[in-house]
């Protein structure tokens, strides 16, 4: 996926300016984190990179053109949590994917709050959080199409709504469950029970398991 700037955002023109910019984004996503999209002001972005105001305003002429420009630096890392593994067998794929997504979800997830809160007022933030769901619903089914093609998943399900089911099932344990909203993990026997259970109920939803998964 490449990276597309915020609107009113400028790209380096220069090694200097590529690192002045990266120093402000690196800032801006702590200061976004710690105090929310609503409470953060661009002197705030300024005093963490340690650079003036005007230096800030010169990258990104808005408060929303510098969070574009932080959801853009990590793009590359959420989409690839979206990815598929190189794995031959179904079911340690999927086991890989689940992990994958659970570990990427726990760096990001301030993150995604904070671009929510922007997209309450602005809906280029919605069409962020939607296309993430969208790729990630894509992509499952785009496996669970090739799985039942090759006979190893039940062909009397719909792959894409069985991808937007299961894509939710992860994302709802990820998100509630897991982490500062809950202890799943502790009361499970570690995070690693609820990567096993999450994979053993995608498999016997696609039933993997009667045609052929292992």
């Amino acid at each position: 996926m490449t990276a597309v700037l915020g609107e009113g955002a400028r790209a380096p023109l220069s090694e200097r300016g590529r690192r002045t910019r990266d120093r402000l984004v690196s800032a801006a996503r702590s200061v976004f984190e710690e105090r929310g999209f609503d409470a953060t002001r661009m002197g705030d972005i300024a005093a963490a990179a340690g650079v003036s105001h005007g230096t800030v305003y010169t990258w990104f002429p808005t408060k929303e053109d510098v969070l574009h420009g932080v959801v853009d630096s990590v793009s590359e890392e959420l989409y690839e949590a979206l990815s598929s593994p190189d794995l031959t067998d179904p079911i340690a794929r999927i086991d890989v994917a689940n992990a994958t997504y659970l570990d990427v979800h726990r760096q990001s997830a301030r993150l995604m709050e904070v671009v929510a809160q922007a997209a309450v007022n602005d809906e280029s933030f919605r069409a962020v959080l939607t296309g993430l769901r969208h790729t990630h619903v894509d992509r499952v089914a785009k496996t669970i199409a090739k799985l039942q093609k090759d006979g190893l998943a039940s062909v009397d399900l719909d792959a894409r709504i069985s991808a937007a089911a299961l894509c939710a099932m992860v994302e709802g344990v990820a998100r509630y469950w897991l982490g500062d909203e809950g202890d799943l993990a502790a009361d499970a026997g570690g995070e690693a029970a609820v990567i096993s259970t999450l994979t053993a109920l995608w498999a016997r939803s696609l039933g993997l398991d009667e045609h052929g998964g292992t």
